[in-house]
């Protein structure tokens, strides 16, 4: 027989209360009911020290055990309603500040090792961000003074107008023949810039998706440049390409 001083609702404030518990009955209950609520709902005390006392005699099973053990087959069949939704969403908005269960608390340095262990672990696959191992330039490269000064000449080469329709003006946009993922260094060579459309851009130079490219508009000159094969070019787009 274990004593507990629980704390329990006495009129306007909080009084203390004396609460005994037999612990092979805690324990044998807990067996049958599987959840230290239900058991302390049936004792009519506190879940907390219900849980004590599991935990002192070694049969408290963490919540991820708890939850295999639990009767899930009703899982999948039924479907929240959009009402539903819309309370947990509201109830969710509410829980800022103090109502947040973080709030004014701090990981512990083992767990901080832990999530930098994680992180750095992160690479290759592994990351959320990983793009099929391709090297992606980032879009402040786009932002560079000297891509800016290139992009001009570009338009006023093309004279503002889009190589693939021939229509002047508009929104325009400078793309590249050759990926910066394909090849890196023609990022910054004219010669592989061209003006397009914004929306011949996307169909035409990259066939509909951004991933992909078109490599029947790379000039030869520009492949004996860089020492590039047609074939495997085909090859690397159609990875990426987007299937109609």
């Amino acid at each position: 027989m274990i004593i507990f001083m629980i704390r329990k609702q006495g009129g306007t404030k909080d009084i203390m209360a004396k609460v005994e518990l037999n612990v092979e009955q805690v324990i044998t209950l807990y067996t049958e009911l599987k959840s230290s609520y239900k058991v302390a709902d049936y004792l009519s005390t506190s879940a907390t020290a219900v849980k004590r006392v599991l935990k002192d005699a070694g049969v408290l099973r963490t919540q991820k055990l708890a939850a295999l053990e639990r009767d899930n087959s009703h899982c999948g069949i039924y479907e929240r309603t959009e009402e539903h939704k819309q309370n947990l969403s509201e109830c969710a908005k509410k829980r800022t500040g103090s109502k947040n269960a973080f709030y004014d608390k701090t990981h512990t340095k083992e767990t901080k090792e832990k999530l930098a262990s994680f992180c750095a672990n992160r690479i290759g696959k592994a990351n959320p961000n990983y793009r099929h191992g391709k090297n992606l330039r980032r879009p402040r490269d786009f932002k560079q003074s000297e891509f800016t000064r290139l992009r001009n000449q570009a338009f006023n080469r093309d004279k503002f107008t889009c190589q693939i329709t021939k229509v002047k003006s508009g929104s325009l946009h400078a793309h590249h023949l050759l990926p910066y993922w394909v090849c890196p260094e023609a990022f910054l060579d004219i010669d592989n810039l061209i003006t397009v459309s914004t929306k011949t851009h996307l169909e035409i130079c990259h066939e509909g998706s951004w991933s992909s490219f078109n490599v029947n508009i790379i000039p030869d000159f520009l492949l004996f440049k860089y020492k590039l094969d047609r074939e495997r070019l085909n090859e690397m787009a159609s990875l990426y390409r987007k299937k109609r």
